[in-house]
């Protein structure tokens, strides 16, 4: 081989790398990646085939157009809730690095450009693999974000923040500080986290990645329906 086709040929093996680096994920491809996400899902290609939810076993999905309010106030905000489930014989549907989620919302403005959040569940996880899961999230996203002391959430909740993206991570586990005591001295969260969910044969978990406008509406609504009432 002489050296112009060498180079020819390595020119377009890059070009190659670079067109399929560069795809736009598909439903029904590959589970949607969640580590390194941006935020910002082309919801017209990634649902483009709707031949995957004809009469499909593996699949079911549905999507809602809804509104948001804060409580106490006439501040709205209108989104489509895109709801997706696998049955049991179905793949999986999101993964980070090598955690896989069963279960997949996208929620996008009413447009369909903006997209507010990506929410992926999965039911009975061994607490190993969210040991592994909280350490890859926290190697992303850097340090988990204290929960507001007069705010505590019910369940074992993790938070992330990386430049405009908030990332959380829901446990279906009571939070052993939900109901604790104020004059008590601060606790080591992250331990007493651990321990509550290692004492559980399994867990439901929810990953969430929003944007900050998104989150406000979601922390001060008055209502919401759908995977977002684990948030």
């Amino acid at each position: 081989m002489n050296k112009v086709t060498f180079l020819f040929v390595a020119v377009l093996a890059l070009f190659l790398y670079g067109c399929s680096s560069n795809q736009k994920p598909q439903f029904g491809k590959a589970p949607l990646h969640l580590d390194n996400f941006g935020l910002n899902l082309d919801v017209e290609t990634f649902f483009g085939d709707e031949s995957l939810f004809r009469n499909n076993e593996k699949y079911s999905v549905r999507s809602e157009e809804e509104t948001i309010q804060i409580d106490g106030s006439d501040s709205t905000l209108r989104y489509v809730q895109y709801t997706v489930s696998s049955s049991h014989v179905g793949d999986t549907l999101a993964r980070f690095n090598g955690f896989y989620f069963g279960d997949l919302n996208v929620v996008m403005d009413f447009d369909d450009k903006e997209t507010f959040m990506v929410a992926a569940s999965q039911e009975n996880v061994r607490p190993g693999k969210l040991d592994t899961l909280i350490k890859e999230i926290s190697a992303e996203y850097g340090s988990v974000l204290p929960n507001d002391k007069n705010n505590e959430p019910r369940y074992i909740t993790y938070q992330w923040k990386k430049d405009n993206k908030l990332a959380k991570l829901v446990l279906n586990v009571e939070s052993p500080l939900y109901s604790g005591n104020d004059t008590e001295q601060t606790p080591n969260t992250n331990k007493l986290y651990a321990d509550a969910y290692h004492k559980a044969d399994n867990v439901s978990v929810t990953f969430f990645i929003t944007n900050p406008k998104f989150d406000h509406y979601l922390v001060k609504a008055r209502s919401t329906s759908g995977l977002l009432t684990r948030y």
